[in-house]
């Protein structure tokens, strides 16, 4: 017999929940305010970069439990979030991956498979870039040089082909559905 699933969910507001609704009909899943076995964390990355703080905030075994649901399909935004060591990320929509991922995050197995081309390094500074750091900020989080943080953003934007810094900040911004 399979054992239900507890979720704790956590969203920017309360309208986001709605995009679950049809998950937590399937299978054994259910709410929880409280911690213990068999329990996923379900962040809804809504608005875009929402779940960031959020995760900066988790403890390492608390991501290892934790399913990321987005709104897009980049492949750079979802390994972005997955730098995160969480357990999944998944598009929002995709039930079936969504409850999958709910239960492997239960038991604290990992499911993401990287999607880009980025080093851990280049998607780190990427994250910062989405939350607005500078260069030199992001070398003083990162306790590097402002050059090699400027290495890693033209690595990203040559591997991804875009232009520039900013046309690639845009890209992941705004791949995602409205």
């Amino acid at each position: 017999m399979k054992e239900r699933v507890g979720i704790t969910l956590n969203v920017a507001a309360d309208s986001y929940a709605s995009l679950l609704a049809s998950v937590l009909g399937r299978g054994d899943l259910y709410l929880s305010r409280t911690e213990g076995e068999n329990l996923a964390h379900v962040f809804i990355d809504l608005p875009v970069s929402w779940a960031f703080e959020k995760l900066d905030g988790l403890n390492s075994v608390d991501r290892a439990r934790t399913v990321v649901v987005i709104q897009g399909t980049n492949a750079a935004y979802s390994d972005i979030i997955a730098s995160y060591h969480v357990s999944g990320v998944v598009s929002v929509g995709n039930d079936a991956e969504i409850v999958s991922s709910i239960y492997a995050a239960a038991a604290s197995l990992r499911t993401y498979n990287w999607q880009s081309s980025l080093t851990y390094m280049e998607l780190r500074v990427s994250r910062l870039l989405l939350k607005g750091y500078d260069t030199d900020t992001a070398a003083r989080e990162l306790r590097v040089s402002s050059k090699t943080i400027n290495a890693h953003v033209s690595n990203a934007i040559g591997k991804l082909g875009f232009a520039s810094r900013a046309q690639y900040v845009a890209a992941l911004f705004g791949s995602h559905r409205s």
